[in-house]
């Protein structure tokens, strides 16, 4: 049996929303890389992974969405 660590779940998790926001978004894995590095995504997913568990897809999407926007608004 393998264990995986909550490092190794949280990678399947950026993974499987890095293809979600491609296919939910229509964006290809460029724009995808571009958001993931300029809005620092990938950190912010490991912060919410506990709560991203008990959400859905469309959820955790528009949690993104609201985070980028945050973001955009912050520095306006």
């Amino acid at each position: 049996m393998l264990f995986m660590t909550r490092n190794d779940n949280v990678l399947n998790m950026q993974i499987t929303i890095a293809n979600s926001m491609k296919q939910e978004w229509n964006i290809d894995f460029s724009k995808v890389s571009d958001l993931l590095d300029q809005y620092d995504l990938l950190s912010y997913i490991d912060i919410c992974y506990e709560e991203y568990n008990s959400m859905g897809i469309k959820g955790i999407l528009q949690d993104l969405k609201s985070y980028i926007n945050a973001i955009e608004e912050s520095v306006r």
